[in-house]
């Protein structure tokens, strides 16, 4: 029986592909001052923003490649299951980005700061995956829209 295609990328390309997007994004929450500086300067305050958000972009790619790679293909075909199993899955996988992001600003910070509420990030997490499928399904790539991803 031959094995269903899956998704492959060298560690290189994607450490790349990760390192550009925490940075643009940092940029982004750096000027919106979603951090508070809390007499840091600009360079910790960045230096902290972009090691949070490498978390959870870089952790974010291993836990979704492991649902392409092996959980999509012990689910039914159905493109409804697939959908409502991969929206979940998305919730449950941003617990433990929530709490890497939460442990790596607190240890980075000079006082235990709290990100948040965990379920909002949830909610925050599943919207920001749509947007990137989004993307990605203009692009005319693979994405969780036309059920390849």
């Amino acid at each position: 029986m031959e094995l269903p295609e899956k998704n492959t990328e060298t560690f290189i390309q994607t450490l790349k592909r990760t390192i550009i997007t925490t940075t643009i994004i940092c940029i982004i929450l750096f000027l919106l001052k979603t951090f508070p500086p809390d007499g840091r300067s600009n360079f910790v305050l960045f230096g902290t923003i972009w090691s949070v958000v490498f978390c959870i972009v870089f952790g974010g790619h291993w836990l979704e490649l492991f649902f392409i790679n092996y959980i999509k293909f012990a689910l039914p075909k159905n493109i409804f299951v697939l959908y409502f199993v991969r929206i979940c899955y998305w919730f449950l996988c941003s617990i433990p980005l929530f709490a890497l992001a939460t442990l790596t600003n607190n240890l980075l910070s000079q006082k235990t700061r709290h990100l948040g509420n965990w379920w909002t990030f949830g909610f925050l997490y599943i919207g920001i995956q749509l947007l990137i499928y989004a993307i990605m399904q203009m692009r005319l790539k693979k994405s969780f829209y036309n059920g390849v991803y």
